[in-house]
């Protein structure tokens, strides 16, 4: 296999690199408890990309470790997404207590799809998270916060990228969706950028 000419290798490199850089940053202004949150989400689906580069470039042992990132990021990520986007859009303040039972509760969730096959779980729990983000963000923008705005782009594109394979482009749909979900990342981190901004 050629790892310079391979498309896979070359979206998940970018997608990889995007949630590192946009998390360096942009997130150096939020408090420890959201920043940890955020981490988790961006660098969830950093390490799964970076995994599944691996994989792709013939590192087969790695196949059980990328079902691992993917369910992670799938569950813990999505979860914690909820709970920053919340702190971000609403202003509010998450404390030890609240970060706790947020990993813990998407810990859970991580598990019982790992240990105990609960597949139907993945299938729900991250379209879930996205649509309660998007109905914060839609509170959000009726308070004119410019990051709420961000933050509809950014959870419009994580849905648009499930849906990859009916993009009538010219481009394989797992390179497709990785370079929306960079498009989505990027726009997080304006949202955060763009914090205590108004609209108009």
């Amino acid at each position: 296999m050629n790892i310079l000419t391979n498309s896979h290798i070359f979206s998940n490199l970018v997608l990889s690199t995007a949630g590192v850089f946009v998390f360096l940053k942009y997130f150096k202004s939020q408090n420890l408890q959201s920043r940890l949150l955020w981490g988790i989400f961006l660098l969830s689906i950093s390490l799964n990309a970076g995994v599944e580069l691996l994989v792709f470039a013939g590192w087969e042992d790695l196949r059980f470790v990328h079902t691992v990132t993917t369910v992670a990021e799938t569950t813990l990520g999505a979860v914690c997404l909820v709970v920053a986007s919340y702190s971000l859009i609403m202003r509010y303040q998450v404390s030890n207590m609240v970060l706790g039972a947020t990993i813990l509760f998407g810990m859970a969730l991580f598990l019982s799809i790992l240990f105990y096959k609960v597949e139907y779980v993945g299938w729900i729990i991250q379209p879930f998270c996205i649509v309660v983000t998007l109905c914060t963000s839609c509170l959000g923008l009726a308070y004119r916060q410019k990051s709420a705005l961000w933050v509809v782009f950014a959870m419009t594109l994580l849905a648009l990228s499930a849906k990859s394979q009916k993009i009538p482009l010219p481009m394989h749909p797992l390179d497709l969706s990785h370079y929306i979900v960079v498009l989505s990342i990027i726009c997080v981190g304006k949202a955060v950028r763009d914090q205590y901004k108004i609209l108009f």
